[in-house]
Formats: structure tokens, C-alpha cells, sequence
């Protein structure tokens, strides 16, 4: 089988900008915590809410922030995995890491 190397540089070109374009919410705590991650798992937003200062001084504020961003990747992963699946009709095994 023969890869067009042009072709498949182009098709992981536009996959990342469909990657971009994914957006994540996540809340937390009665929106005391929010954040948006896009399919490359980057933190596009956080913002806090009105329980986020009892949170912090509970000092619960942390594991709310790393429970939130955890649950974005594992969504992100899964939305990439889709639009990979989408774009070129391979369905991808579960890689941990990766999808």
C-alpha cells in the first residue's frame, strides 16, 4: 500500500485545524469552576464562579480545577477520535494518551 506523503501531510493539516475548532466545557461544583479545552487539549477559558472562593478556602479548589481539566481531556480525546474516524472512515482503537 502506497501513502501519498503530500496527501497525508495535508489530511494531518487540516485535522489539526479541526482540532482547534473542538470546544470542551466543563463545570464544576455549581459552577464554582469552568474551563474550555479545545481537541488539542489546550485550556482555552477558566473562570470561576461564586462557590469558588468557599472552595478555595476549603482548600478543595485545586482538586476541583484538576477533576474539571481530567474530565475536558477524556472528552476532547474521544471528540478528536470521532472527527478522525469522520475524516478518513478508520475507526482508532482506544490509545491511552493519545485517544
Amino acid at each position: 500500500m502506497f501513502i501519498s506523503m503530500g496527501k497525508l501531510g495535508q489530511q494531518l493539516e487540516e485535522l489539526q485545524v479541526d482540532a482547534i475548532k473542538i470546544k470542551v466545557r466543563v463545570v464544576k461544583a455549581d459552577s464554582a469552576v469552568e474551563l474550555v479545552l479545545n481537541g488539542l487539549q489546550q485550556v482555552q477559558e477558566i473562570s470561576f464562579g461564586r462557590g469558588a472562593a468557599a472552595l478555595w478556602n476549603k482548600g478543595e479548589l485545586a482538586a476541583v480545577i484538576k477533576e474539571a481539566f481530567n474530565e475536558g481531556v477524556l472528552e476532547s480525546r474521544r471528540l478528536l477520535r470521532d472527527e478522525v474516524t469522520r475524516k478518513t472512515g478508520i475507526t482508532l482503537p482506544h490509545v491511552p494518551g493519545l485517544f
